[in-house]
């Protein structure tokens, strides 16, 4: 859905690469998520397009006006210091656009931007994102950043063709570094999980005792696949099995090194933090992680968090040999015999570096290949010197903190690994035929991935939540669609909280105020059809709503009774009438277990509204407007009765709008006294 991956291929993970390439004696590990590695796969292939890709390849002036608002939005999605502001006509689109998105209604400011703007804007937006191997290798990307201004259709797919082709060497670049062996290729697990909570939930309490947490998650089972199929992936992208790996987010336990070890793990990497709160057979004067350590049948090496945070967070603002200088004198302060490990992101800090930290890298590594301080692989570091330090009891913890409160103990986060909770035991009961459960499986595993509670809980912020939130709850939904069961009702409501949208603020609800009875038929010919009707109406973020960057699929929603019927009414935005499946979620307040869940296939003309087993529920037609009525027996609705309502659209199982963004409409069924209660003049 998002662009990253792309955009990281022309610049980090290629360059990355060929910063190393001139300098036989420096020596790098190159730790990837497997899941990165398929994602590649899957746009170099074609078989993933992200919707800044979709957009970019159809002519501008095809643009509805959704899309043209999207563009007006992402396309500045970079460091503006760096890669915006040094750029005339990039600036000048900015400055048109304006900075401050909070202020910026984008469905009326697309409207201010000609054709060639918008193209312009989309071309600086990659070119931004390419790297330095890339503006040295190709010269597409030199002569569009010479030329400036007044770029072409053709030379945008162009340019397009380039991102893929350059993705599409970003693995055999790394793999030929490998065979020369100036690279050790190690992974994470297969979808990158907290381990040591896929282990047992329970082990968040030995660093955080009170922490409340949710239903206990415990399959040890699940944590040893994603080691394996984790490892079976790497070996297949790169030819040689790694012996090496980083855990997911650094987290670590005894039970983790365990199974490592058993998984024909030799070595792995977390923080400095976990070494100094783990029991040892003895505590060395000086720094404890300058040297790797054993910990059962596991060498264990511990990130220098100083060293590693300078490159991260500080050097990019500073003299690039200065900074060089400065690291290694750094580590050279751990004497002869000391063993520092450097680890960083792979791929953010150089978005934020000048040349995209070409300077630096190349400072770093020259003064490497001169200087004193030398860099050796891993393996080779504990073939020449095993390590004679060992842990008798690790701590259980990750990079951050030294333990898991990113992941779990908030509400937001509970949610989720009880959802996910609720799945893994369907897909343990199940009898489903074994390849139904294999896809169940593959879901699951893929909805175990730490990224997505990573941004659940209130300790970081995107305005891709409700999307991530989104798949995540789609992974969990689709394991019990291959297990031939429903999902629960609750997986179709967000779990994230309200207040992180800021539509909220200014969504405006009027409930009915009186019986209606329009005639569905797609279009709204008279007021009065739909007068006295109630209405929800979402407000636009700063910048467009959340779904979809701009303002949504509708713009508001009617809704009212008749005497045996609710009515609903679509009012699509802008952009057109949206495509995909409607979805009503009705639930009984009175009623435990009451959720029903209708379905309406949007399309031209009619579109009949039916339950989870196909039984007709009411109709619908798509016109100029969207029009259902949903029979009030049908679903078990009478007089007085109070209800939840919600709509999602799915597109692709995936959800893409609904309303109310967050949480549910409250009604009740009209009575005989209704309209004699709210009659007025």
């Amino acid at each position: 859905m998002l662009p990253w991956v792309r955009l990281h291929s022309t610049r980090a993970y290629n360059d990355m690469a060929a910063a190393l390439e001139p300098h036989e004696r420096v020596r790098v590990v190159a730790n990837w998520a497997p899941s990165l590695l398929m994602q590649l796969d899957a746009y170099v292939s074609g078989q993933a397009v992200d919707k800044d890709e979709e957009i970019a390849r159809k002519p501008v002036d095809t643009l509805n006006p959704s899309e043209r608002a999207h563009v007006v939005k992402e396309s500045f999605s970079v460091d503006w210091e760096l890669w915006v502001k040094s750029v005339p006509r990039y600036a000048e689109l900015l400055a048109k656009r304006g900075t401050d998105l909070r202020k910026i209604d984008l469905l009326r400011v697309q409207e201010s931007f000609t054709a060639r703007e918008l193209l312009d804007l989309q071309v600086h937006f990659m070119l931004a994102w390419m790297g330095f191997a890339a503006r040295k290798e190709h010269s597409l990307v030199t002569d569009l950043i010479r030329k400036e201004r007044g770029f072409s259709q053709s030379e945008k797919v162009s340019l397009l063709e380039l991102a893929k082709q350059i993705a599409g060497g970003v693995i055999p670049r790394w793999r030929k570094l490998a065979e020369r062996g100036l690279v050790e290729i190690t992974c994470s697990p297969l979808y990158h999980p907290i381990l040591p909570l896929l282990i047992d939930s329970e082990s968040a309490r030995r660093a955080m005792p009170d922490v409340p947490l949710p239903p206990r998650f415990q399959h040890p089972e699940d944590a040893r696949e994603q080691v394996k199929r984790g490892l079976d992936r790497a070996e297949k992208d790169f030819g040689v099995r790694p012996v090496g790996m980083w855990p997911s987010e650094g987290s670590v336990s005894p039970e983790v090194l365990e199974l490592l070890g058993g998984s024909g793990v030799r070595w792995c990497a977390t923080d400095q933090g976990n070494l100094e709160r783990s029991e040892l057979e003895s505590r060395p004067a000086g720094p404890l992680h300058i040297a790797p350590w054993k910990c059962g049948e596991v060498a264990m090496f511990f990130r220098d968090r100083e060293s590693s945070d300078a490159i991260g967070f500080r050097y990019g603002r500073s003299d690039p040999r200065a900074a060089a200088a400065e690291l290694l004198a750094r580590v050279a302060t751990a004497g002869d015999k000391g063993c520092v490990t450097i680890a960083i992101d792979g791929e953010n800090p150089w978005e934020h570096y000048p040349q995209s930290g070409e300077l630096f890298l190349r400072e770093l590594y020259s003064q490497l290949e001169t200087g004193l301080v030398q860099s050796i692989l891993p393996r080779d570091e504990i073939a020449q010197r095993p390590p004679q330090r060992r842990i008798l009891r690790l701590h259980s913890g990750s990079w951050i903190d030294s333990n898991y409160r990113i992941w779990i103990g908030q509400q937001e986060d509970n949610h989720a690994w009880t959802l996910l909770g609720l799945a893994r035991d369907a897909y343990d009961k199940s009898t489903a035929p074994a390849e139904q459960k294999e896809k169940a499986y593959q879901a699951l595993l893929a909805a175990e991935g730490s990224d997505w509670f990573w941004w659940y809980g209130d300790d970081f912020t995107t305005e891709n939540a409700p999307e991530f939130d989104a798949l995540f709850r789609r992974h969990v939904g689709q394991a019990f669609r291959h297990l031939g069961l429903s999902a629960p009702e609750r997986l179709g409501r967000p779990i994230i909280a309200p207040y992180k949208d800021a539509t909220q603020a200014r969504a405006l609800v009027v409930q009915p105020r009186r019986l209606i009875e329009p005639i569905v038929d797609g279009f709204s010919p008279a007021y009065f059809e739909w007068s006295g009707a109630g209405i929800y109406a979402p407000g636009q973020a700063a910048g467009g709503s959340m779904y979809q960057g701009t303002g949504g699929s509708f713009s508001q929603l009617w809704f009212g009774f008749s005497k045996d019927a609710l009515y609903l009414r679509l009012d699509p935005a802008k952009g057109g009438m949206p495509s995909g499946e409607l979805q009503l979620l009705l639930s009984h307040a009175a009623k435990a277990g009451s959720e029903k869940t209708l379905r309406m296939k949007l399309g031209n003309g009619d579109c009949p509204v039916v339950d989870e087993f196909d039984a007709p529920c009411g109709k619908g037609r798509c016109g100029s407007i969207i029009e259902l009525s949903v029979w009030l027996a049908s679903v078990g609705l009478g007089p007085n009765d109070s209800l939840g309502m919600l709509l999602r659209l799915t597109r692709d199982q995936v959800e893409v709008d609904r309303l109310p963004r967050y949480g549910e409409l409250s009604l009740s069924v009209p009575d005989e006294s209704f309209e004699r209660t709210h009659w007025h003049v």
